[in-house]
Protein backbone atom coordinates (compact mmCIF):
# COMPACT_ATOMS: atom_id res chain seq x y z
CA UNK A 1 0.00 0.00 0.00
CA UNK A 2 1.10 3.70 -0.59
CA UNK A 3 0.93 4.39 3.18
CA UNK A 4 3.57 1.87 4.09
CA UNK A 5 6.20 1.95 0.65
CA UNK A 6 9.01 -0.81 0.97
CA UNK A 7 12.28 1.21 1.84
CA UNK A 8 15.02 0.93 -1.25
CA UNK A 9 18.11 1.65 -1.76
CA UNK A 10 19.13 5.66 -3.07
CA UNK A 11 21.50 4.12 -5.79
CA UNK A 12 18.57 1.54 -6.54
CA UNK A 13 18.20 2.35 -10.35
CA UNK A 14 16.97 5.66 -12.31
CA UNK A 15 15.30 8.14 -10.95
CA UNK A 16 13.65 10.78 -12.21
CA UNK A 17 15.65 14.44 -13.49
CA UNK A 18 16.08 16.61 -10.89
CA UNK A 19 14.74 19.39 -12.76
CA UNK A 20 11.11 19.13 -13.24
CA UNK A 21 8.85 16.40 -13.50
CA UNK A 22 10.10 14.03 -16.47
CA UNK A 23 7.52 13.97 -20.04
CA UNK A 24 4.38 11.49 -20.41
CA UNK A 25 4.81 7.97 -19.45
CA UNK A 26 8.14 7.61 -18.00
CA UNK A 27 7.64 5.08 -15.45
CA UNK A 28 10.03 2.71 -15.08
CA UNK A 29 11.64 -0.25 -13.93
CA UNK A 30 14.69 0.11 -11.47
CA UNK A 31 16.77 -2.61 -9.30
CA UNK A 32 16.45 -3.55 -6.06
CA UNK A 33 18.77 -3.58 -3.29
CA UNK A 34 17.45 -6.76 -2.48
CA UNK A 35 15.02 -9.15 -4.39
CA UNK A 36 13.31 -11.51 -1.81
CA UNK A 37 11.13 -8.65 -0.61
CA UNK A 38 9.88 -7.31 -4.23
CA UNK A 39 9.05 -10.88 -5.39
CA UNK A 40 5.26 -9.75 -5.01
CA UNK A 41 5.21 -6.27 -6.13
CA UNK A 42 6.82 -7.52 -8.86
CA UNK A 43 3.87 -10.06 -10.01
CA UNK A 44 1.42 -9.01 -12.43
CA UNK A 45 -1.78 -9.67 -10.59
CA UNK A 46 -4.59 -12.14 -12.83
CA UNK A 47 -6.74 -9.00 -11.90
CA UNK A 48 -5.00 -6.55 -14.42
CA UNK A 49 -6.15 -8.13 -17.22
CA UNK A 50 -9.29 -6.04 -16.68
CA UNK A 51 -9.70 -3.33 -14.66
CA UNK A 52 -12.16 -3.23 -11.29
CA UNK A 53 -15.70 -2.04 -12.20
CA UNK A 54 -15.77 0.79 -9.26
CA UNK A 55 -12.13 2.52 -10.31
CA UNK A 56 -12.67 5.88 -10.60
CA UNK A 57 -10.41 8.16 -12.97
CA UNK A 58 -9.56 10.53 -10.15
CA UNK A 59 -7.37 7.41 -8.82
CA UNK A 60 -6.33 6.34 -12.71
CA UNK A 61 -5.44 10.45 -12.74
CA UNK A 62 -3.25 10.57 -9.64
CA UNK A 63 -1.62 7.37 -9.75
CA UNK A 64 -0.28 8.49 -13.28
CA UNK A 65 0.96 11.55 -11.67
CA UNK A 66 2.46 9.78 -9.43
CA UNK A 67 4.20 7.23 -11.19
CA UNK A 68 5.21 9.96 -14.09
CA UNK A 69 7.00 12.56 -11.52
CA UNK A 70 8.45 9.95 -9.46
CA UNK A 71 7.31 12.50 -6.41
CA UNK A 72 4.62 12.29 -4.38
CA UNK A 73 4.77 15.79 -3.48
CA UNK A 74 5.51 17.17 -7.31
CA UNK A 75 2.89 15.44 -8.18
CA UNK A 76 0.38 16.77 -5.31
CA UNK A 77 1.55 20.09 -6.83
CA UNK A 78 1.25 19.59 -10.13
CA UNK A 79 -2.26 18.23 -9.56
CA UNK A 80 -3.38 21.33 -6.85
CA UNK A 81 -4.35 18.81 -3.94
CA UNK A 82 -2.73 17.29 -0.81
CA UNK A 83 -0.23 14.52 -0.80
CA UNK A 84 -2.52 12.89 1.84
CA UNK A 85 -5.49 13.16 -0.55
CA UNK A 86 -3.02 11.39 -2.96
CA UNK A 87 -1.83 8.38 -0.59
CA UNK A 88 -5.56 7.94 0.24
CA UNK A 89 -6.50 7.51 -3.47
CA UNK A 90 -3.58 5.65 -3.87
CA UNK A 91 -4.12 3.12 -1.20
CA UNK A 92 -7.87 2.75 -2.62
CA UNK A 93 -6.63 1.98 -6.38
CA UNK A 94 -4.05 -0.59 -4.90
CA UNK A 95 -7.02 -2.56 -2.54
CA UNK A 96 -9.14 -3.03 -5.81
CA UNK A 97 -6.50 -4.08 -7.55
CA UNK A 98 -4.70 -6.08 -4.68
CA UNK A 99 -1.43 -5.44 -5.59
CA UNK A 100 1.38 -2.75 -4.81
CA UNK A 101 1.86 -0.27 -7.81
CA UNK A 102 4.58 2.22 -6.06
CA UNK A 103 7.21 1.49 -4.12
CA UNK A 104 9.25 3.70 -2.33
CA UNK A 105 13.03 4.32 -2.85
CA UNK A 106 15.78 6.85 -0.89
CA UNK A 107 14.66 9.65 -4.28
CA UNK A 108 11.58 9.25 -4.93
CA UNK A 109 9.22 6.80 -6.10
CA UNK A 110 9.06 4.01 -8.67
CA UNK A 111 6.51 1.85 -10.03
CA UNK A 112 6.08 -1.81 -9.52
CA UNK A 113 5.61 -3.87 -12.76
CA UNK A 114 1.80 -3.96 -12.23
CA UNK A 115 2.17 -0.65 -11.99
CA UNK A 116 4.06 -0.18 -14.97
CA UNK A 117 1.27 -2.06 -16.67
CA UNK A 118 -1.10 0.23 -15.74
CA UNK A 119 0.30 2.98 -16.59
CA UNK A 120 0.63 1.98 -20.22
CA UNK A 121 -3.29 1.32 -20.32
CA UNK A 122 -3.79 5.08 -18.74
CA UNK A 123 -2.01 6.53 -21.08
CA UNK A 124 -3.41 4.06 -23.83
CA UNK A 125 -6.93 5.52 -22.69
CA UNK A 126 -5.85 8.63 -22.37
CA UNK A 127 -4.48 9.00 -26.25
CA UNK A 128 -7.75 7.50 -27.09
CA UNK A 129 -9.91 10.48 -25.44
CA UNK A 130 -7.45 12.87 -27.05
CA UNK A 131 -7.95 11.47 -30.15
CA UNK A 132 -10.87 12.67 -32.89
CA UNK A 133 -13.97 11.46 -31.76
CA UNK A 134 -15.02 10.66 -35.29
CA UNK A 135 -11.59 9.24 -36.99
CA UNK A 136 -11.52 8.35 -40.81
CA UNK A 137 -13.01 5.18 -41.39
CA UNK A 138 -10.13 2.66 -42.57
CA UNK A 139 -12.76 0.70 -44.59
CA UNK A 140 -13.31 3.30 -46.90
CA UNK A 141 -9.66 5.03 -47.09
CA UNK A 142 -9.49 6.62 -50.42
CA UNK A 143 -7.43 4.80 -53.07
CA UNK A 144 -7.18 2.12 -50.76
CA UNK A 145 -4.45 3.27 -48.61
CA UNK A 146 -3.29 0.75 -45.92
CA UNK A 147 -1.03 2.92 -43.51
CA UNK A 148 1.70 0.57 -41.92
CA UNK A 149 4.40 2.15 -38.76
CA UNK A 150 7.39 0.70 -38.06
CA UNK A 151 9.90 1.37 -35.76
CA UNK A 152 12.86 3.89 -36.65
CA UNK A 153 15.38 0.95 -35.40
CA UNK A 154 13.92 -1.65 -37.74
CA UNK A 155 12.56 0.81 -40.82
CA UNK A 156 15.60 0.20 -42.93
CA UNK A 157 15.72 -3.29 -43.36
CA UNK A 158 11.78 -4.19 -42.75
CA UNK A 159 10.56 -1.41 -45.43
CA UNK A 160 11.09 -3.48 -49.03
CA UNK A 161 10.40 -6.93 -47.28
CA UNK A 162 7.21 -5.56 -45.78
CA UNK A 163 6.02 -3.86 -49.26
CA UNK A 164 7.23 -6.73 -51.12
CA UNK A 165 4.86 -8.76 -48.89
CA UNK A 166 2.12 -6.61 -49.53
CA UNK A 167 2.31 -6.50 -52.49
CA UNK A 168 1.89 -10.00 -53.06
CA UNK A 169 -0.91 -10.54 -50.85
CA UNK A 170 -2.96 -7.25 -51.53
CA UNK A 171 -1.85 -5.72 -55.13
CA UNK A 172 -4.84 -3.50 -55.11
CA UNK A 173 -3.73 -1.49 -51.84
CA UNK A 174 -1.51 1.33 -51.85
CA UNK A 175 0.72 1.36 -48.79
CA UNK A 176 1.65 4.18 -46.34
CA UNK A 177 4.50 3.85 -44.06
CA UNK A 178 4.95 5.77 -41.43
CA UNK A 179 8.13 5.81 -39.54
CA UNK A 180 7.95 5.84 -35.04
CA UNK A 181 11.31 7.57 -33.59
CA UNK A 182 9.84 7.39 -30.40
CA UNK A 183 8.03 3.74 -29.78
CA UNK A 184 4.76 5.43 -30.49
CA UNK A 185 3.11 2.91 -32.88
CA UNK A 186 1.36 1.44 -30.59
CA UNK A 187 -0.49 4.66 -29.39
CA UNK A 188 -1.01 5.62 -33.17
CA UNK A 189 -2.84 2.25 -33.55
CA UNK A 190 -4.82 2.66 -30.79
CA UNK A 191 -6.14 6.10 -31.87
CA UNK A 192 -6.83 4.57 -35.18
CA UNK A 193 -3.80 6.59 -36.72
CA UNK A 194 -2.84 3.64 -38.56
CA UNK A 195 -3.87 0.45 -40.27
CA UNK A 196 -1.05 -1.80 -38.94
CA UNK A 197 2.07 -1.84 -36.69
CA UNK A 198 5.08 -3.95 -36.26
CA UNK A 199 5.47 -3.64 -32.12
CA UNK A 200 8.86 -4.25 -30.37
CA UNK A 201 8.06 -5.84 -27.16
CA UNK A 202 4.11 -6.14 -27.58
CA UNK A 203 2.28 -5.03 -24.54
CA UNK A 204 -0.99 -7.65 -24.26
CA UNK A 205 -3.74 -5.24 -25.22
CA UNK A 206 -7.61 -6.32 -25.97
CA UNK A 207 -8.05 -3.64 -28.43
CA UNK A 208 -5.22 -5.22 -30.36
CA UNK A 209 -4.69 -8.49 -32.50
CA UNK A 210 -1.22 -9.70 -32.07
CA UNK A 211 0.47 -11.82 -34.83
CA UNK A 212 4.18 -12.69 -33.16
CA UNK A 213 7.04 -12.65 -35.88
CA UNK A 214 10.41 -13.49 -34.34
CA UNK A 215 12.61 -12.79 -31.38
CA UNK A 216 16.03 -11.00 -32.27
CA UNK A 217 19.30 -10.51 -29.91
CA UNK A 218 20.27 -7.56 -29.13
CA UNK A 219 23.61 -6.18 -28.09
CA UNK A 220 25.92 -2.93 -27.21
CA UNK A 221 26.73 -0.75 -30.44
CA UNK A 222 30.57 0.55 -29.88
CA UNK A 223 33.04 2.73 -32.32
CA UNK A 224 35.38 0.72 -34.03
CA UNK A 225 38.25 2.87 -31.92
CA UNK A 226 36.95 1.64 -28.47
CA UNK A 227 38.83 -0.59 -26.49
CA UNK A 228 35.03 -2.62 -26.05
CA UNK A 229 35.52 -2.96 -30.05
CA UNK A 230 39.05 -5.16 -29.66
CA UNK A 231 36.96 -8.12 -28.80
CA UNK A 232 33.54 -9.55 -30.07
CA UNK A 233 32.50 -11.87 -27.30
CA UNK A 234 29.40 -10.97 -25.06
CA UNK A 235 29.00 -8.28 -22.89
CA UNK A 236 27.36 -8.68 -19.32
CA UNK A 237 24.74 -6.63 -18.35
CA UNK A 238 26.49 -5.40 -15.30
CA UNK A 239 29.46 -4.19 -17.48
CA UNK A 240 26.80 -1.75 -19.10
CA UNK A 241 27.08 0.68 -15.86
CA UNK A 242 30.72 1.78 -16.48
CA UNK A 243 29.96 2.73 -20.11
CA UNK A 244 28.41 5.86 -20.92
CA UNK A 245 24.93 4.90 -22.79
CA UNK A 246 23.02 6.62 -24.95
CA UNK A 247 19.76 5.46 -24.27
CA UNK A 248 15.75 6.63 -25.61
CA UNK A 249 13.53 8.36 -24.08
CA UNK A 250 11.52 5.97 -20.77
CA UNK A 251 8.78 5.13 -23.08
CA UNK A 252 10.56 3.72 -26.01
CA UNK A 253 10.57 -0.10 -26.53
CA UNK A 254 14.24 -0.31 -25.95
CA UNK A 255 14.39 1.77 -22.73
CA UNK A 256 11.99 -0.68 -21.67
CA UNK A 257 14.22 -3.42 -22.17
CA UNK A 258 17.19 -2.30 -20.97
CA UNK A 259 15.20 -0.95 -17.85
CA UNK A 260 13.27 -4.51 -17.06
CA UNK A 261 17.27 -6.65 -17.07
CA UNK A 262 18.67 -4.09 -15.24
CA UNK A 263 15.92 -4.42 -12.39
CA UNK A 264 15.88 -8.42 -12.61
CA UNK A 265 19.69 -8.26 -12.47
CA UNK A 266 20.29 -5.44 -9.60
CA UNK A 267 22.16 -3.32 -12.59
CA UNK A 268 21.77 0.32 -12.90
CA UNK A 269 22.16 1.45 -16.52
CA UNK A 270 22.13 4.81 -16.22
CA UNK A 271 22.20 6.70 -19.53
CA UNK A 272 24.83 9.73 -19.95
CA UNK A 273 22.41 10.88 -23.15
CA UNK A 274 18.70 10.50 -23.71
CA UNK A 275 18.47 10.50 -27.07
CA UNK A 276 15.07 9.85 -29.42
CA UNK A 277 16.55 9.47 -32.68
CA UNK A 278 18.65 6.61 -34.12
CA UNK A 279 20.71 8.63 -36.91
CA UNK A 280 21.58 11.09 -33.96
CA UNK A 281 21.99 8.44 -31.66
CA UNK A 282 24.44 6.28 -34.68
CA UNK A 283 26.47 9.48 -34.85
CA UNK A 284 26.93 9.78 -31.55
CA UNK A 285 28.56 6.25 -31.21
CA UNK A 286 30.79 6.56 -34.13
CA UNK A 287 32.07 9.43 -32.84
CA UNK A 288 32.89 8.33 -29.33
CA UNK A 289 30.74 9.69 -27.03
CA UNK A 290 29.13 6.70 -25.90
CA UNK A 291 27.76 3.73 -26.68
CA UNK A 292 23.75 2.06 -27.33
CA UNK A 293 21.81 -0.43 -27.01
CA UNK A 294 20.35 -1.83 -30.35
CA UNK A 295 19.33 -4.80 -32.32
CA UNK A 296 22.18 -5.62 -34.91
CA UNK A 297 19.19 -4.42 -37.59
CA UNK A 298 19.71 -1.42 -36.52
CA UNK A 299 22.90 -0.65 -37.79
CA UNK A 300 22.96 -3.19 -40.46
CA UNK A 301 24.89 -1.06 -43.20
CA UNK A 302 27.13 0.73 -39.98
CA UNK A 303 28.64 -3.25 -39.58
CA UNK A 304 28.73 -4.02 -43.23
CA UNK A 305 31.44 -1.11 -43.68
CA UNK A 306 33.30 -1.42 -40.65
CA UNK A 307 31.91 2.16 -39.49
CA UNK A 308 30.64 0.49 -35.88
CA UNK A 309 30.60 -2.23 -33.59
CA UNK A 310 28.24 -5.19 -32.12
CA UNK A 311 28.71 -7.19 -29.48
CA UNK A 312 25.75 -9.05 -27.70
CA UNK A 313 24.56 -8.67 -24.41
CA UNK A 314 24.80 -11.73 -22.28
CA UNK A 315 23.70 -12.49 -18.19
CA UNK A 316 21.00 -11.91 -18.88
CA UNK A 317 20.83 -12.57 -22.90
CA UNK A 318 18.90 -9.71 -24.05
CA UNK A 319 16.07 -10.15 -26.34
CA UNK A 320 13.15 -8.56 -28.50
CA UNK A 321 10.35 -9.90 -29.66
CA UNK A 322 8.72 -8.19 -32.72
CA UNK A 323 5.13 -8.62 -33.39
CA UNK A 324 2.54 -6.94 -36.14
CA UNK A 325 -0.40 -5.88 -35.04
CA UNK A 326 -4.01 -4.51 -35.69
CA UNK A 327 -6.96 -3.26 -34.48
CA UNK A 328 -9.37 -6.53 -33.50
CA UNK A 329 -12.06 -4.59 -34.95
CA UNK A 330 -9.63 -3.64 -38.25
CA UNK A 331 -11.20 -4.34 -41.91
CA UNK A 332 -10.14 -8.07 -42.85
CA UNK A 333 -7.55 -5.99 -45.32
CA UNK A 334 -5.34 -4.56 -42.05
CA UNK A 335 -5.71 -8.62 -40.99
CA UNK A 336 -4.61 -10.45 -44.37
CA UNK A 337 -1.82 -7.16 -44.52
CA UNK A 338 -0.55 -7.63 -41.13
CA UNK A 339 -0.70 -11.64 -41.65
CA UNK A 340 1.48 -10.82 -44.86
CA UNK A 341 4.23 -8.65 -43.26
CA UNK A 342 4.56 -11.20 -40.30
CA UNK A 343 4.98 -14.10 -43.16
CA UNK A 344 7.83 -11.65 -44.66
CA UNK A 345 9.53 -11.56 -41.10
CA UNK A 346 9.35 -15.50 -40.16
CA UNK A 347 10.51 -16.33 -43.47
CA UNK A 348 13.42 -14.11 -43.24
CA UNK A 349 14.39 -15.48 -39.76
CA UNK A 350 14.04 -19.17 -40.59
CA UNK A 351 15.55 -19.11 -43.73
CA UNK A 352 18.71 -17.12 -41.64
CA UNK A 353 18.75 -13.95 -43.96
CA UNK A 354 18.05 -12.21 -40.33
CA UNK A 355 21.22 -12.63 -38.26
CA UNK A 356 20.72 -13.01 -34.24
CA UNK A 357 17.11 -14.10 -34.72
CA UNK A 358 14.65 -17.00 -34.41
CA UNK A 359 10.84 -17.48 -36.15
CA UNK A 360 8.02 -17.12 -33.39
CA UNK A 361 7.24 -20.46 -35.09
CA UNK A 362 7.41 -21.41 -38.63
CA UNK A 363 4.22 -20.79 -41.21
CA UNK A 364 1.33 -19.66 -38.93
CA UNK A 365 0.92 -16.42 -41.20
CA UNK A 366 -0.12 -15.76 -44.70
CA UNK A 367 2.79 -17.97 -47.09
CA UNK A 368 4.77 -16.45 -49.70
CA UNK A 369 5.52 -17.85 -53.04
CA UNK A 370 8.63 -18.58 -53.97
CA UNK A 371 9.26 -15.57 -56.28
CA UNK A 372 8.17 -13.28 -53.77
CA UNK A 373 10.08 -14.65 -50.43
CA UNK A 374 12.98 -14.51 -53.08
CA UNK A 375 12.15 -11.11 -53.19
CA UNK A 376 11.78 -10.49 -49.81
CA UNK A 377 15.42 -11.88 -49.39
CA UNK A 378 16.68 -9.75 -51.97
CA UNK A 379 15.06 -6.58 -50.49
CA UNK A 380 17.07 -7.38 -46.83
CA UNK A 381 20.38 -6.87 -48.87
CA UNK A 382 22.89 -5.79 -47.68
CA UNK A 383 22.79 -7.80 -44.25
CA UNK A 384 23.47 -11.53 -45.83
CA UNK A 385 25.39 -13.29 -43.18
CA UNK A 386 28.58 -14.10 -44.91
CA UNK A 387 28.46 -9.97 -45.92
CA UNK A 388 31.69 -8.34 -44.12
CA UNK A 389 31.63 -10.29 -40.97
CA UNK A 390 28.17 -10.15 -39.99
CA UNK A 391 28.49 -13.96 -40.06
CA UNK A 392 31.12 -13.62 -37.06
CA UNK A 393 28.60 -11.47 -35.04
CA UNK A 394 25.86 -14.25 -35.66
CA UNK A 395 29.01 -16.92 -34.20
CA UNK A 396 29.39 -14.73 -31.78
CA UNK A 397 25.98 -14.05 -29.94
CA UNK A 398 24.86 -17.72 -30.58
CA UNK A 399 24.10 -19.42 -27.18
Amino acid sequence: MIGAFTQASPCSGITPRARGAPPMGDAIEVSPAASGQYNDALAVPARLTGLADGIELRELRYFAAVARSGNLARAAQALHVTGSAISQQLRKLESELGTRLLVRHGRGVIATQAGVRLLERVDAVVRLLNAPLWPEDPRAAPGGTLTLAVPAELAGALIMPALTALREQLPDVTPIIKESVDGAADSWLLAGQVDLAVLPDPSELEELHIERALTERLGVVVAPHSSFAESMQPLRLRELDSLPLILPGKRHWLRRLVARAAFQRGARCEPAFEVDGLAVTKEMVRRGLGCAVLPATAVREELARGALVFRPLDQPTLTATYAVACGQSAPSSAHRAASAVCGALRALAASGTWPNAQPDRPGGAVPLSRAALGQVEEAWQPTRLEAAGLEDIALAAGD
